[in-house]
């Protein structure tokens, strides 16, 4: 194949394709409860009567991304995306509005009704990671610092796991920045082109350690 026919065929391939990434984050909060009894009596060898009192209370878990507890993650967002192009952009998970420590795990979610490019989209996470996004060989390619914790790929119309071992989250103070990059890798099917997947959902599941 010709140079010029390979440069034809990538310029039709970015003018037919419009995928759109919209994504949300849910928080899921798991509930805990905190018992705290305390008791005072008297007791005596003449006849007399003792009290014991007992206190609950409730604690709280209020886990946010980006201080909001549904955000539209638009930074993630690409559009005329190609074959080896990719996309980072981080959030921040906060549990500083709860009074019990908790961990959270992530799944991704694909709106029912997905075509099968949603099957070749690729997400990596990291945490404590900055994005960065620049354009290489006429590619766009984005790119995190920071460990990775989760790696998956897609499903139509279904979830996906992506980070499944149990972050840590303190109360009052725990905060944890993620830096997330969307791939669509160079082995996506032609057939795929101008396809759209409409939104990504993370959802993060907190629950408490007490």
């Amino acid at each position: 194949m010709q140079r010029d026919d390979v440069v034809d065929r990538i310029a039709s391939f970015r003018r037919s394709t419009h995928s759109f990434f919209t994504v949300r984050v849910r928080a899921l909060l798991a509930l805990g409860t905190i018992l705290a009894l305390g008791t005072v009596g008297t007791f005596a060898a003449w006849a007399n009567s003792a009290v014991a009192t007992g206190t609950f209370s409730t604690g709280t878990v209020d886990l946010r991304a980006n201080d909001t507890k549904s955000f539209t993650f638009s930074a993630l967002g690409m559009t005329g995306m190609l074959p080896g192009e990719s996309q980072a952009a981080s959030l921040q998970v906060q549990n500083t509005r709860s009074t019990m420590d908790v961990t959270y795990t992530v799944n991704v979610t694909t709106p029912a009704g997905s075509p099968v490019l949603a099957n070749n989209i690729q997400l990596r996470v990291f945490s404590g990671g900055t994005p960065s996004n620049a354009t290489t060989g006429g590619l766009r390619t984005g790119s995190c610092t920071g460990t990775q914790i989760g790696q998956t790929t897609l499903a139509a119309g279904s979830a996906a796991p992506i980070v499944t071992s149990p972050r840590p989250l303190a109360a009052s103070t725990g905060t944890e920045t993620l830096c997330m990059v969307v791939t669509l890798p160079t082995t996506t099917p032609l057939p795929t082109q101008n396809q759209s997947v409409p939104a990504l959902v993370f959802t993060f599941a907190a629950q408490t350690t007490v």
